[in-house]
């Protein structure tokens, strides 16, 4: 924690696009990046006395950076699967959402409520999420098609690219708000996860992990309304 404070800046991994956690808006020709993840961050370097930087990056960059220490911690609704922890040290859980299962509205009928269909239609999903881990245990048979973008998901599905998408509630509530033609079927799932958690590297002080962690317990109820708040800022 010393050498985050004698910089005096918090660097911190985040995801570009995941709406709304994390996302971009535009007001009057000014981008602005924001997000409950973003709120996390601030309320993060408050505490330990520091401005904070966001390094915007894809999923699959997220833990090298953290590990080649170009970072000091991930704030990116990461999930501390085995795997991540082998790589980082994680906090406490800040959040923990549902999985949902959307198709397009025309073969709404086909899928909903349809085990058999699901398990043998081409999913989207986000590469290494916990959604891409439950689907492969649910629906083994079933075809993953793999994106870095969580925008890219209802796209696919829209486009003819894939059967159905699979994402937590909140994203999958603001995904249908932008393409009318999708809609969520009754397939809601636990995706196994713990939630989402803030990951620093190997190594990381107690002390600094305790700070953390003070932060999430003073904002852990305060954050599951700053997702429902932030999905006004989601642009079309």
């Amino acid at each position: 924690m010393g050498r985050i404070q004698k910089k005096g800046t918090l660097v911190v991994g985040i995801i570009s696009s995941n709406p709304p956690y994390e996302f971009h808006t535009s007001t009057n020709g000014k981008d602005k990046f924001r997000g409950s993840d973003v709120k996390l961050v601030k309320a993060i370097s408050k505490k330990l006395g520091v401005k904070y930087q966001l390094k915007q990056m894809d999923v699959d960059g997220l833990l090298p950076a953290l590990q080649a220490k170009k970072v000091d911690m991930l704030v990116t609704s990461l999930t501390p699967t085995p795997e991540r922890k082998k790589a980082a040290e994680f906090s406490n859980v800040y959040y923990k959402s549902t999985a949902a299962i959307t198709v397009r509205k025309t073969d709404f009928k086909r899928f909903n409520g349809n085990t058999k269909a699901l398990s043998r239609a081409t999913i989207a999903v986000v590469n290494s999420s916990t959604q891409e881990a439950m689907l492969q245990k649910v629906y083994p048979n079933a075809t993953l098609k793999k994106f870095s973008k969580v925008t890219d998901l209802a796209l696919a599905v829209a486009n003819n690219k894939a059967d159905a998408f699979c994402i937590d509630v909140p994203t999958t509530k603001l995904l249908l708000r932008q393409n009318p033609s999708l809609k969520q079927t009754n397939f809601s799932h636990d995706d196994g996860s713990v939630g989402a958690a803030v990951a620093m590297p190997k190594g990381t002080s107690e002390n600094l992990i305790k700070k953390v962690n003070q932060v999430i317990k003073a904002n852990k109820q305060q954050y599951s309304k700053w997702v429902i708040d932030e999905t006004k800022y989601v642009q079309e």
